[in-house]
Order: structure tokens, then sequence, then C-alpha cells
């Protein structure tokens, strides 16, 4: 289990399976997704951009 001082980073194809992934969901799957990841990592740091782009609010 990776600690508070450890960063995570995606690989370029990675950011956009997920960003494609994101496109994908429906508007509260991506809140979700935001969510479940309790807003830290690289998946939460894509969330809010996908959710900022599609207006959703939390």
């Amino acid at each position: 289990m990776a600690n508070d001082e450890t960063k995570t980073v995606l690989d370029e194809p990675s950011v956009a399976a997920v960003r494609l992934m994101l496109g994908k969901l429906a508007d509260h799957d991506v809140a979700e997704v935001y969510e479940a990841t309790a807003g830290l990592g690289p998946i939460a740091d894509l969330a809010p951009k996908a959710m900022r782009a599609r207006n959703i609010d939390l």
C-alpha cells in the first residue's frame, strides 16, 4: 500500500484510456468515480476535468 509520500503517475496511454472511460460513463457515474477515489490519485485528478467539461455537480 502506498503512503502519503508516494505519487502514482499514469503513462500517456493509461491517461488516454481513463479519459475515454470517463467520456463513456453517465454523468452520475463520473461523479461516483471521483467520490470512490476520495479525490486522491491520478484518476481523481482526471475526473474533475471531465466533470467540469460536462457541467457535472457532486
